[in-house]
């Protein structure tokens, strides 16, 4: 593999062809199943990025973070000190602000949180804050919804870890949440949905194993496959 780490560090972008005429100029096996084999790894383990069919680009990359709003980290902290034992994630919709074309002008904190102490958490922030809403429909939202939004769900079984001591979502939990039928996805629009992927991943390093096993849980695997397959460039 030494071969490959010295390619990938000499070409910061390259072709299918390319990257076989090395296994062939370094005496490796080259045959088309090897090749194909070898970028899928690199991709998947988050070395490299397929920015177009046949073309890639090395990663550089950091890991993604984003510094929540102060009533964010209030929320968290709030419910680890309530329920200390509890699994939630955090998230708020001002972070996607950093992909969109058209800036979110009104936030929404989502509070995502493990059976059955949904109801249980809904209540505990709805005696704290305004608009506080469990698990609303599109419509529900838009009608309750102020300047400011809490908004309690359930947690997804088998959800990608959260970082931070905030226990904020992971990027790639919003990714494959946009199309999972769910109120972000909804919330953005789907014409946003290309600037967010490639700028995700021209940014930060992204789990693909991950996100995708998150995807299969949410029956929503093959549609973005599809989608950054055809979109992303």
């Amino acid at each position: 593999m030494a071969s490959v780490n010295e390619f990938i560090a000499q070409h910061p972008s390259f072709s299918t062809r390319e990257f076989a005429d090395m296994f062939e100029n370094s005496s490796q096996t080259s045959g088309r199943s090897t090749v194909f084999n070898t970028l899928k790894q690199l991709i998947e383990s988050g070395e490299i990025t397929r920015i177009s069919k046949g073309h890639f680009i090395a990663c550089r990359k950091k890991n993604y973070s984003y510094n929540l709003s102060d009533t964010a980290k209030e929320i968290s902290s709030s419910i680890r000190e309530k329920y200390p034992l509890v699994d939630f994630q955090i998230w708020e919709l001002y972070q996607m602000n950093e992909f969109v074309n058209h800036q979110i002008a009104r936030n929404t904190i989502f509070v995502e949180v493990e059976k059955p102490l949904d109801e249980s958490l809904f209540g505990f922030l709805f005696d704290r804050y305004t608009h506080v809403l469990l698990n609303p429909n599109t419509d529900e939202y838009y009608k309750y919804s102020g300047v400011l939004t809490i908004v309690v769900k359930r947690l997804i079984s088998e959800s990608p870890p959260c970082y931070g001591e905030y226990r904020q979502s992971s990027l790639e939990k919003l990714l494959v949440d946009l199309f999972a039928r769910g109120l972000s996805g909804e919330i953005i629009s789907r014409s946003e949905y290309h600037t967010i992927y490639e700028d995700s991943f021209m940014k930060y390093n992204i789990n693909q194993v991950r996100m995708f096993r998150y995807a299969r849980r949410r029956g929503v695997e093959q549609t973005i496959r599809s989608f950054m397959q055809e979109s992303i460039r």
